[in-house]
């Protein structure tokens, strides 16, 4: 049997459809188990991937992702699949299940490519992500409700010894409590306030830890302003982690604090504790970082929020309430609370 997964959405929806991924494998351990990603995606999933064969969208709406999403069909057509899942709910997603081929084709019902899928799988909004993937199975034999949901990343060696000696580099001595600190988000609305992961920075050092900023390049000027805003400042690492070297420094971390972004996923799926701080959106939705090491903050009175399933540009009322009204101590107290749950001894109270 041949199986084509499609999932081509942001790093944390593929960082969630792993137990897809592991039910699939489970049900058909003998299957050919082939995944269309974004390329951030198949850096994610290279190391212990439950796939045999990742095929790479270039998702650009310009001639390049026309060039590759020809060139995908092309090849996709040259294999003789089975069945086809679609995991993300877009119209592209539903035209590249439509044309491999396969003849059983199983997606979300209501989804904008649902026109393709002669199994359509009913999209809960109260489910979290994980198990409304998992309900992506059935059809295939799966079973949902007792697979294993939790998402799992591996660490390849080799990254970790480049995390490693990035970690020297910054003379941070092995064995070190480190807290990282993910100020950024793809969406501005998504991102807390500067001056709050200034004073968390501030008390983890209090808590015992080690913290160090992190994101992509385009992030190193938040992190340096959180930096100017803290009693002192702590290792830039914005732009010198790729994708590997975010699961190995991740998995190597104490705990991981951000806002509702991809690293909170990266880090739940390797077992680290997470805090996410939530403002547009809301866990509700189901995409907060899964499992039970795992906490969040958001803004406990606002009519407004969530305002959408992805944040804004802008805050469409202007006031940014949801972000600038969370209080360092409350996320504080988050992280605090799940130190003591992993390790008692390790928990100091903030000064």
């Amino acid at each position: 049997m041949r199986i084509l997964v499609v999932q081509t959405a942001f790093l944390g929806d593929i960082v969630l459809t792993t137990p897809l991924l592991r039910e699939l494998r489970r049900v058909h351990p003998g299957a050919s188990l082939s995944v269309v990603t974004t390329e951030i995606g198949a850096r994610l999933l290279t190391e212990g991937l439950d796939a045999d064969h990742l095929f790479v969208l270039d998702k650009r709406w310009n001639r390049s992702g026309t060039d590759s999403c020809r060139e995908l069909l092309r090849r996709l057509r040259r294999e003789p699949f089975d069945a086809a899942v679609a995991a993300h709910r877009s119209l592209r997603t539903g035209i590249i299940v439509r044309l491999c081929g396969a003849p059983l084709r199983v997606g979300f019902a209501g989804a904008p490519g649902a026109w393709a899928y002669n199994r359509r799988v009913a999209w809960d909004a109260d489910k979290h992500a994980v198990r409304r993937y998992l309900d992506l199975t059935a059809p295939l034999g799966g079973l949902p409700a007792e697979a294993d949901p939790r998402p799992a990343l591996a660490v390849s060696p080799a990254a970790d010894r480049r995390v490693g000696e990035m970690l020297r580099r910054q003379h941070i001595v092995p064995g070190s409590d480190i807290v990282c600190i993910a100020p950024g988000s793809a969406w501005a609305t998504k991102r807390w306030v500067p001056e709050g992961f200034a004073a968390l920075l501030d008390a983890s050092r209090r808590l015992g830890l080690t913290p160090v900023l992190i994101g992509s390049a385009g992030e190193r000027e938040l992190c340096r302003a959180v930096n100017a805003l803290a009693q002192e400042p702590a290792p830039v690492l914005a732009g010198e982690t790729g994708v590997r070297e975010l699961i190995a420094l991740l998995a190597r971390a104490r705990a991981l604090v951000g806002n509702d972004s991809g690293p909170a996923h990266v880090a739940s799926a390797v077992g680290t504790p997470v805090v996410t701080i939530f403002g547009p959106t809301a866990p509700a939705n189901g995409y907060a970082a899964f499992g039970s090491g795992t906490r969040f903050v958001e803004h406990p009175s606002l009519a407004c929020r969530p305002c959408g399933r992805h944040g804004a540009r802008l805050c469409p009322l202007g006031h940014f309430r949801c972000m600038r009204e969370i209080r360092p101590s409350a996320v504080i107290d988050r992280l605090s609370e799940l130190l003591s749950a992993s390790q008692p001894a390790a928990v100091v109270a903030p000064g």
